[in-house]
């Protein structure tokens, strides 16, 4: 679909407005399931006073302001004195003011407005995206601590695997190329251990430097999502979304700035009045001037914004498309994602702990082998591993679905608007 025509903006006129419009009316999903309230809490308490939440309210609040002063005259009246003394003394006063014939005023208002809109959805874009970045940092930290605790376990079994091999050697039990291959696993597990620590203590303070701080308690993040339902409405739904509506809005700003730079190329009049006296005759005075734009007609001004404008256009054009694929190709993946982790919690999950203790029965029993109990039981613990890592993933791919579509606010139930209010 081609929503944008690069000939001419009739067409996106209508659309911004009408996105503006739609904007609370179209959803990216039914959110069946919400966020706990304590990963709500916590989200809220950190990016209230983030810097980058900080910036962004003050972009927006520059935009606010700027439209307030766009609202004010272009030219301001200009009071006028004069004095001669010669043979004559001769005293008058006057005022002089610029009309604005070509609507600079309303012009530059027609800009502000629609940069005012960019910088909403441009906020809205900041706010989902440090969300999106919190949780993310939250999941890593979690998945690495749960590796970390998986890692803990292995190293465990290993000492174990390695402590009963040596007695079984000693005892006869047990060949020399066996018990170096217990020996072996357990130097392994260490150094496995050790790195997980190393990320672990990466993944900590990547979120320490997000938050500012170390909290004291980190809510855990739920493991049932929603499925992801696009909304109907694709066409008018990726429009609303605030990545396009910015564009959008920066398509607006361009064209409504090739009207201004045509309101500049008007010869707007200045009037003058004023009243005086030459000696003992009273004098009333009436002016009128007119720019004459003949050396420079301001033509070359027009013709650079209408290019940018057309520019834009394209932009967002392109954008659009991106955008369109991207958000298949990511709620695709979700899904994929939402099902495998479904599968692996409803059958995995269980089925590794019991394969663990079967094994460890086994073993200690002796009748399985040192290299077969080595196989199985690093089996059992990557498929733990494995269902550690598909979580991670889902995680992140449903922090970036919600983003991407606007709703990550709406599953937390925190209001951006209002932060930016505040």
């Amino acid at each position: 679909m081609n929503i944008v025509n690069p000939r001419s903006f009739a067409v996106w006129g209508p659309v911004f407005a009408f996105t503006m419009m739609v904007n609370t009316l179209v959803v990216a999903s039914e959110i069946t399931s919400k966020a706990p309230a304590s990963l709500s809490s916590f989200i809220l308490r950190f990016i209230n006073d983030h810097p980058d939440l900080i910036v962004a309210k003050a972009q927006l609040g520059s935009a606010k302001a700027i439209l307030r002063a766009s609202d004010q005259a272009v030219f301001n009246p200009q009071l006028e004195f004069e004095y001669e003394e010669t043979d004559v003394t001769t005293k008058s006063i006057g005022i002089r003011q610029t009309i604005d014939w070509g609507d600079q005023q309303g012009s530059r208002k027609a800009v502000s407005k629609a940069e005012l809109h960019k910088a909403e959805a441009d906020y809205a874009i900041a706010t989902q995206s440090l969300i999106s970045d919190l949780l993310k940092h939250l999941a890593e930290k979690q998945t690495k601590s749960k590796l970390s605790n998986l890692s803990d376990e292995t190293l465990k079994l290993m000492k174990e695997f390695k402590d009963i091999s040596e007695r079984r050697y000693l005892a006869g039990d047990l060949s020399q190329v066996e018990l170096n291959l217990a020996r072996l696993a357990y130097n392994q597990a260490l150094m496995e251990q050790a790195n997980m620590m190393s990320d672990m203590s990466a993944a900590r303070e990547k979120l320490r430097a997000l938050t500012g701080s170390m909290p004291d308690h980190i809510p855990a993040l739920p493991e049932l999502f929603f499925e992801p339902k696009l909304n109907h409405n694709l066409e008018v739904f990726i429009q609303k979304l605030p990545a396009i509506r910015s564009l959008l809005a920066d398509t607006q700003v361009t064209k409504q700035q090739v009207l201004l730079r045509k309101s500049e190329t008007a010869w707007n009049p200045t009037i003058g009045i004023s009243a005086g006296s030459e000696g003992d005759e009273s004098l009333v005075g009436l002016n009128l001037s007119i720019p004459l734009n003949i050396r420079n007609n301001y033509s070359a001004e027009v013709d650079a914004a209408q290019q940018v404008f057309i520019a834009s256009e394209q932009r967002t054009h392109m954008a659009y498309r991106d955008t369109r694929a991207n958000l298949i190709a990511t709620t695709e993946r979700y899904r994929n994602l939402l099902n495998a982790w479904n599968n692996w919690r409803d059958y995995s999950g269980d089925n590794v702990q019991q394969q663990l203790r079967l094994i460890k029965k086994l073993w200690r029993a002796g009748d399985l082998s040192a290299s077969e109990y080595l196989l199985q039981l690093k089996q059992a613990l990557e498929t733990q591993a494995t269902g550690v890592e598909l979580r991670n993933q889902l995680w992140l791919v449903a922090f970036d679905w919600m983003s991407m579509t606007d709703s990550i606010d709406d599953w937390l139930g925190i209001n951006i608007e209002l932060l930016g209010n505040s």
